[in-house]
């Protein structure tokens, strides 16, 4: 009797999630998300610098506070960028 050697082999199965691409608006909405942390940082460690500067220091208080308002200005044109798309989405979607 002859005895032969089986080798099992284990065939690895992926199920793949199906492919779907992202719209503009989607894509707008993670780049907006994605540069509001930073930017949420820098207001932080503005506003720390600010805090903790001793009196003298007037003009890096006014470059911190400059800093602060620049972040505010970034962060409403990013929120103005979102709302216009979502509006332009919304108008294509009436004239469909």
């Amino acid at each position: 009797m002859s005895s032969a050697a089986v080798a099992l082999a284990e065939i690895p199965c992926f199920v793949e999630a199906p492919v779907t691409i992202a719209s503009p608006e989607e894509r707008l909405r993670d780049l907006v998300h994605e540069l509001r942390q930073p930017l949420s940082s820098i207001d932080a460690i503005a506003y720390y610098l600010e805090m903790t500067l001793p009196a003298g220091q007037c003009e890096a208080r006014q470059y911190m506070s400059q800093l602060q308002r620049l972040v505010a200005d970034t962060n409403t044109i990013l929120e103005r960028s979102v709302g216009t798309e979502r509006k332009g989405c919304a108008r294509a979607a009436a004239i469909r």
